[in-house]
Order: structure tokens, then sequence, then C-alpha cells
């Protein structure tokens, strides 16, 4: 335990200091210029998703170079190409195409390393059903991005959802110094922000996270570490489906997501991100007490409390 608190120790005053260095160095080529559809007003550096993809690539080396590889220690070096195509998106644009092409590389990786799809049997139905948890792998993924528009929202939904993970599936390893360099990220990305995670954190974290997820020793394992992650992709999901139903362009940016609408009828950041933050916590203690069927319990009570805030609280959806 003491080796564990060390380490973690380390890590955070370690990303700390590489973070505000970050900070110090970035100029125009990293700074976030707000929209029309951005949530916050002030020019923020983005892109310090690289220090978390640094840490973890470095510590998974070393961890590698002393107890030899494991599945576990790959995972980073897998997502790596995705992270770093976040990152050049970051400085500039890059095409949506190529940016899903990875993402769907990464995804495949993924689903072939999983403990729950690697005894599946080569035929049409398996097939059909790999295609299918690629592709929703990409969702998850994308949705984890759609969410990081307020400030301290996905770092903190992530770091819980990552630590119980972590808890459950006894890992530890180079992962210890993601969990401290993700609690020196959320210090500064905090209301008011000074540094964004970009598409290099927000798409490394969500795949580093699925990845774990897979890792699961049975489906029902998975499906109650997902529902951890679940105020990350409950929001985006009937988001898209609400857009597409009133015939809306899904793929252009917008507004409309229920965390931003409870922002634009005046709900500060710190209060967003607390409420997804206290549900991704209830949902994960619910998991330690009392296992899966109180952890949809509390789920449901999160969803209900959070489908009452859409319509009494938050701006209505535009139609």
């Amino acid at each position: 335990m003491l080796n564990k608190l060390f380490f973690f120790t380390i890590a955070f005053f370690l990303s700390n200091f590489l973070f505000k260095r970050f900070i110090s160095k970035s100029s125009k080529l990293f700074l976030d210029i707000p929209n029309k559809r951005s949530m916050h007003t002030i020019p923020t550096p983005r892109g310090g998703g690289i220090v978390f993809i640094t840490n973890i690539i470095i510590t998974s080396l070393i961890y590698i170079f002393f107890y030899g590889v494991s599945k576990k220690l790959i995972i980073p070096f897998l997502i790596l190409p995705l992270g770093i195509t976040g990152f050049i998106d970051d400085i500039n644009n890059v095409s949506p195409k190529i940016k899903y092409i990875i993402q769907l590389i990464t995804c495949f990786l993924i689903f072939s390393t999983s403990n729950l799809f690697l005894k599946l049997d080569f035929n049409i139905t398996n097939v059909s059903i790999a295609i299918f948890m690629i592709i929703a792998f990409t969702a998850v993924i994308n949705f984890v991005n759609f969410m990081d528009g307020i400030d301290g929202l996905v770092a903190s939904c992530m770091f819980i959802s990552i630590f119980t993970t972590c808890i459950v599936l006894e890992i530890e390893q180079s992962y210890i110094f993601l969990l401290g360099s993700l609690i020196s990220f959320i210090i500064l990305n905090w209301h008011p922000a000074k540094l964004f995670m970009g598409d290099s954190g927000s798409t490394f974290l969500a795949a580093i996270n699925l990845s774990l997820i897979c890792l699961s020793n049975d489906f029902i394992q998975a499906f109650n570490l997902l529902l951890v992650l679940s105020p990350l992709l409950i929001d985006p999901f009937i988001c898209v489906i609400r857009r597409f139903m009133n015939k809306q362009e899904i793929f252009l940016p917008h507004k409309q997501h229920f965390y931003q609408r409870l922002n634009q009828a005046g709900w500060t950041h710190n209060k967003v991100s607390i409420l997804y933050l206290i549900c991704s916590l209830l949902i994960s203690l619910s998991y330690f007490l009392s296992g899966l069927k109180f952890s949809i319990f509390t789920f449901m009570v999160c969803f209900s409390y959070c489908f009452w805030l859409n319509y009494k609280i938050a701006v209505p959806f535009k139609k």
C-alpha cells in the first residue's frame, strides 16, 4: 500500500510540473479559442492529454523492462496512435475520416486483446458481433470526447471509472501513474480551467478505460464497470437519438447536450461537473457495497433525477 501511495504521489507532483510547463510554453499553436459552441470565454491551452500519454508510456516501458510483457502493459502502446492523432488534431484539425479510421483500428486492437471475446468461435454470427462491438467501442470513445466541454467533468468522471476498474480487476502497474496524473490535471482543469486535455486526452483516456473494462472476467463484471462510466455515455447517446429523430445533422457541432443545456440554464461549470461526478461515484460505491443489482438501482435513481432536471431546469432541447 505504501509503495502505491509513493508512486501515486510521484506521479502527481511530476505531472503537476509537466502540466504547468506545458501551460507556460503554450503558444497560439495550443490555444483553444472560444467560438459559438464553446462553454468557456477565455482562450485556454489545450492538448494537456499529451502528459497522460507520455507518463503511462514511459512507466509501462519501465515495468516491462523489470517485470516482462503483459496484456495490461501493452494496452497503452495499442492506443498510442489514437493519442498521437488526437494531439495532432489539437494543434491542427485532422480529417474526421482519418480520425475515425484510427479509432476503428484502435478498437479492433482493443477487441482482439479482450478477455471477453477471445473464446468466440469463427462464424458469421460471432463476426457480426465483433463488428458491432468494434463500432460500439468507437461510439464510446467519441461520446466521452463529446462530453469534454465543461471544466472538470470528463477528467473527474474518468478518474472514478478508471480507479474503480483498477481496484475491481486488481490492476496496478503503470496505471497508478495515470491516476496520479489525472488528479493533478483535475486541479488545473477545474473551473476556471487553466488547461484542457483536448482530443489527445479524452480519446486516449476513453480507450484506456474501455480496454481495462474489456479485461473483465465476465460480461456481468464488464457491464457493472461500464455502468460507472455511464454518466459520460447516456447524455451523448440520448442527444444523438433526439437530434436524429428531429432530423438534425448529428455530426455537426452543437450545444444541445444535457450538460450544456444545464450550463445555459444558469448552472455553473462546477455545479454541472459535480452532478456527473456524484452520479459516477454513487454507482461505483454501489458496486462495492452490493454488486450489480444495487448498481442498476443507483443508476436508475441518478437517471431519474437527471430526467427531472432535463425538463424542469435545463434549457429546452431545440427541435
